[in-house]
């Protein structure tokens, strides 16, 4: 019994690869038979199977990343995790745009989980830093 899919195989090609199939991929896909596709089809899982697991590992370093980087604001003298935050946007430069863009941003910015652990309490603070940047500039402006 065949698995394969040729309706979801270029998904799965990007998935596993990180990029669409090239005219070679194709041109091997359609002149193969069903047994040789399937070998295909499997080897793309057992490709999308190892990129999810470097993935998820590189999610996990990140993640640790950002705790040890809140944990030094701690002893540095922030009072809560919400003010190690905000002191770890200050450190790390995060400007306006990327405080619009909230907690996905965040979480792309130091290469962590979209779901992480601190995703509300990061979007809380990038809501208050961006309405205090937004403040600014409104001085800014009325100065001018």
């Amino acid at each position: 019994m065949y698995t394969f899919d040729e309706t979801i195989v270029s998904d799965l090609h990007k998935d596993a690869r990180g990029y669409r199939p090239d005219a070679y991929f194709w041109e091997e896909w359609s002149q193969c038979g069903d047994d040789t596709r399937q070998a295909m089809w499997d080897n793309l899982l057992a490709e999308l199977s190892e990129t999810m697991d470097r993935e998820r590992n590189a999610q996990a370093a990140a993640l640790a990343n950002f705790e040890a980087q809140l944990k030094v604001m701690k002893r540095a003298g922030a009072e809560t995790t919400q003010q190690a935050i905000k002191w770890v946007f200050h450190a790390e430069k995060l400007d306006r745009y990327d405080l619009q863009y909230g907690a996905d941003a965040v979480a792309y910015h130091f290469g962590m989980s979209y779901q992480n652990p601190y995703r509300a309490v990061i979007q809380e603070c990038c809501d208050q830093a961006l309405a205090v940047v937004q403040e600014e500039e409104e001085k800014r402006l009325t100065r001018a």
